[in-house]
């Protein structure tokens, strides 16, 4: 009886049939799982430090490159060679040189930040050029290679003398110290027409004319020298003045050869002694010559 009564009430206790849970917060960690993740962490910090060392890398690298270009003497320009033209021009040229290399906030006087296209530009505006060639010569020089239009006269405009090319375009100016009237003829302008843009009131068609006449009398043929050729309003004319003589008027539309023939022939004729001591002679109008 004693025995049923203690299973009685241990059935009673517990309850007939039910199971008993047990909780607990204890977690549990899948070990191969645990040691991918902290591999990953490893890698991560790993790779963030590589980007920050590229960074820092990086920005040393620009800090030095800067350093370089715009304050370091490095790429300094020490010399400028001027090839292809005279002395003086030589030197007008590195003057100008010069000053686009100081012409800028930073990097003043470096060749690597050299403007060429400036240069070129200020050059083919001041003097007419047939080839320009600018390069850099590691570390410290600037070569400019240039070549003018072959010069062919002097085109004098009051008080300004240029140089012409064979189409009678202005070169450039020249200094009248610095002209040889032996080596090519000075063409006085005395119209109203003054050189526009780089055009001077001449056609090709009498500045070749001029230039038969003073190849035909450059040698003092005659025993006189040529002062300079005068364009002026009379249409169709080139006049030639004789130094300390006459002047010697020329027709355009009639061949040097035989204007210079009755010039010799009047000259050989009728003023061997005294050419010097006229005003003018005129070879215009055919065999109808006129002298004073």
């Amino acid at each position: 009886m004693l025995f049923a009564k203690n299973n009685f009430n241990k059935t009673k206790r517990f309850g007939a049939g039910k199971r008993r849970f047990i909780y607990s917060k204890k977690t549990y960690a899948n070990p191969f799982f645990q040691r991918k993740k902290v591999s990953s962490l490893r890698q991560s910090g790993f790779l963030s430090n590589k980007i920050k060392l590229t960074i820092i890398a990086s920005f040393v690298t620009i800090l030095i490159f800067i350093w370089l270009l715009f304050f370091s003497t490095l790429f300094k320009i020490n010399k400028i060679e001027i090839s292809g033209v005279g002395e003086n021009l030589a030197s007008e040229v590195e003057s100008l040189a010069r000053q686009v290399a100081e012409d800028r906030p930073l990097g003043k006087n470096n060749l690597l930040l050299y403007n060429e296209d400036k240069l070129s530009q200020i050059l083919n505006n001041k003097y007419y050029l047939q080839t320009l060639n600018i390069k850099r010569k590691p570390l410290h020089t600037l070569k400019i290679t240039l070549k003018e239009k072959s010069q062919i006269a002097v085109w004098r405009e009051g008080d300004k003398y240029f140089y012409l090319d064979s189409e009678g375009n202005a070169i450039n100016q020249v200094e009248p110290l610095n002209i040889n009237g032996k080596l090519m003829p000075l063409i006085e302008n005395q119209t109203n027409i003054k050189i526009a843009g780089r055009k001077a009131n001449i056609n090709e068609s009498a500045l070749d004319y001029i230039l038969a006449l003073f190849n035909e009398f450059k040698d003092k043929k005659h025993s006189f020298e040529i002062e300079r050729f005068i364009v002026d309003r009379d249409l169709n004319t080139v006049k030639m003045a004789v130094l300390d003589g006459p002047r010697i008027y020329f027709n355009l539309e009639e061949t040097v050869t035989k204007q210079v023939e009755r010039l010799d022939l009047i000259i050989k004729e009728k003023l061997p002694d005294n050419l010097k001591t006229k005003e003018y002679i005129d070879l215009r109008y055919g065999n109808n010559i006129y002298i004073k």
